[in-house]
């Protein structure tokens, strides 16, 4: 894997429900973007991230794993949280280290307390996030009915649908997305006009995409009401800023287990969630005492620990996300919480089970 500078990163936690979907999609995205050669499955206990002996066993995610995806030459770092409350810390420590998240809902179900306590951390966090309404393939799949009861769930929030789906149910197809105005067919390399049927409803829900880009910055809005209309980047600019003001949220549409949707997914995760190097500036205490940090590599070293496991066959396990400065195998790092200074080994970037052995971790990356 190559190295990736703060600028190329995106540290997105998947969030979501038990059973919405979660693992499921990240193996997708794992196998869109080449990284493995054949989908795993639940069922058989071959995915990517549910690894875990019990995890396999139970058929459901225990633990949070992280599953870096290279699209673009960009590294996304997707943390696939568990889904039921008796997990909830792992969730929380996700969160913590994640410059935004992505909450799952089930098409059929739609909003669930797994999902509900997620958002809430979402807010205590302050995470951008976006939304996916997920198995739009299920039967009864029903688009509209999911949204309204996230809607009902928080009514100060306003829903920003930014895809609508092609076909429902066994007839699910592809998205139509509705900033460029296009069809995705199947997985999304496959793009097209957007289908005459849906072509009235498409440009209804472009202009109240574009009426709430808007709304993001006094000069998009002056602009919107001389011209009538935005660019492509001016929308997304304006996305990006009612997005970090909390009051929108985007939301998509997919299939993960079939694989639809996964391209347009990918570059909505490049053009709306923050990269580290957005990240405001924090307060560390350090072996000089407390100082202020900014997300750079030229700053000191800063990383933080939100994860450790002990494994039978690897041994003990660190999982950090660094902050600051570049991190290195070999070298020796202040611990301000033992306040003493520890030894590091090797220094790996982890995709489920498997480590890939770095020589350098840059800022933002875990």
């Amino acid at each position: 894997m190559k190295e990736y500078t703060s600028e190329s990163i995106r540290n997105v936690a998947l969030a979501g429900h038990g059973s919405s979907g979660k693992t499921m999609l990240a193996e997708a995205l794992l196998h869109f973007t080449g990284a493995t050669t054949r989908l795993g499955k639940i069922e058989d206990g071959t995915t990517a991230s549910d690894y875990d002996e019990e995890e396999v066993r139970r058929g459901i995610s225990l633990y949070t794993t992280v599953i870096p995806v290279e699209y673009k030459n960009v590294k996304i770092n997707l943390l696939d949280t568990p889904g039921y409350n008796d997990f909830i810390g792992e969730v929380i420590s996700a969160l913590r280290v994640a410059d935004g998240a992505i909450l799952l809902v089930d098409s059929v179900a739609g909003l669930e307390v797994g999902t509900e306590i997620a958002w809430s951390y979402c807010d205590r966090f302050k995470l951008p996030r976006l939304m996916i309404i997920n198995k739009m393939e299920r039967e009864n799949a029903n688009f509209q009915k999911a949204l309204a009861s996230i809607q009902e769930y928080n009514s100060e929030v306003r829903l920003l649908p930014i895809q609508l789906p092609w076909g429902e149910k066994s007839a699910f197809q592809g998205v139509i997305d509705l900033l460029t105005m296009k069809a995705y067919k199947g997985d999304g390399k496959t793009i097209v006009d957007i289908p005459a049927e849906y072509k009235a409803a498409a440009e209804e829900a472009h202009l109240k995409l574009v009426e709430a880009a808007a709304e993001g910055e006094d000069s998009l809005m002056e602009k919107y009401f001389e011209a009538g209309e935005l660019d492509t980047e001016e929308i997304l600019r304006g996305l990006r800023s009612v997005m970090r003001s909390g009051s929108f949220i985007p939301v998509l549409v997919s299939a993960g287990a079939s694989e639809i949707g996964l391209q347009p997914l990918l570059d909505a995760i490049l053009a709306l969630l923050p990269s580290p190097a957005e990240t405001s500036t924090i307060t560390v205490t350090g072996k000089d005492g407390e100082q202020t940090i900014s997300a750079s590599d030229s700053g000191p070293l800063v990383a933080y620990v939100w994860k450790t496991t002990a494994d039978p066959f690897v041994g003990k396990q660190t999982f950090f996300r660094v902050y600051s400065g570049v991190f290195t195998s070999d070298t020796r790092v202040w611990n301000s919480a033992k306040n003493i200074e520890e030894r590091i080994g090797t220094v790996s970037i982890p995709r489920g089970k498997e480590t890939i052995t770095a020589k350098i971790i840059h800022t933002g990356d875990i």
